[in-house]
């Protein structure tokens, strides 16, 4: 697997690049937008690390400029520790986010976990899942509400599949991120299935006061209420 690391910091770059060396993973290093975004173009990586802070850009200008034209696993790294800041990284499309310091061990589980399950094949004999007018087509990886297609990030894709296969069903936040995230709880926390899900339902058209598809059953989790 290629990662892309998009690192202004010098000796976190090359640590960063060392450290995934180490699994087996081939990196290419940026050091700002401008070439990080050249090398997404041009090298096809399987996964990104972006810093939040660049000399000549912002990270989420960054992120929403890939997400245009791809889904592919971003983790964000930032020095800043306020709760808004990690909600705004996430609401730019990034699938993880970790604040400095941090455990390069955690980095490289996360990180390797996102792409794992963005690569992960789908079984030969999967079809489709039908819902209250959303399509999603699990050997093509291809969501459409009411025949249009509705952009999905791997993590909003998974999230997604998980409702749908688990209609009328009243979902605990733990159960969630075990099963989107990690399947043994770690590494995530609730503000990242509370950000994917309001990114979710802002693309389903969902109004969470009026919820037709995702209801929140407060002080446990969610559920998905939009008939087959």
């Amino acid at each position: 697997m290629k990662v892309l690391i998009i690192e202004d910091d010098k000796g976190l770059r090359t640590g960063l690049a060392f450290a995934l060396a180490q699994d087996g993973m081939e990196t290419v290093c940026a050091s700002d937008v401008e070439e990080g975004l050249r090398l997404f173009r041009s090298e096809n990586p399987d996964g990104i690390v972006l810093d939040l802070n660049l000399p000549d850009g912002d990270g989420n200008e960054l992120c929403r400029s890939i997400r245009r034209t791809s889904q592919i696993p971003i983790l964000m790294l930032t020095a800043r520790d306020m709760e808004t800041d990690e909600l705004m990284g996430l609401a730019s499309g990034a699938d993880d986010y970790m604040t400095k310091p941090f455990s390069v061990a955690v980095l490289k589980m996360r990180l390797k976990k996102l792409m794992e399950r963005a690569a992960q094949p789908q079984s030969a004999e999967a079809n489709e899942i039908h819902a209250g007018g959303v399509c999603m087509d699990l050997s093509g990886i291809r969501v459409t509400k009411d025949g249009q297609d509705l952009e999905c990030s791997v993590t909003e894709y998974r999230l997604l599949r998980y409702f749908l296969e688990h209609p009328g069903q009243v979902l605990t936040q733990d159960q969630i991120l075990g099963a989107v995230w990690d399947s043994e709880g770690r590494y995530v926390n609730a503000n990242t299935l509370q950000v994917n899900i309001r990114r979710l339902r802002r693309k389903l058209g969902d109004d969470p006061a009026n919820p037709r598809y995702i209801r929140t059953i407060h002080g446990i989790g969610y559920l998905w209420e939009a008939a087959w």
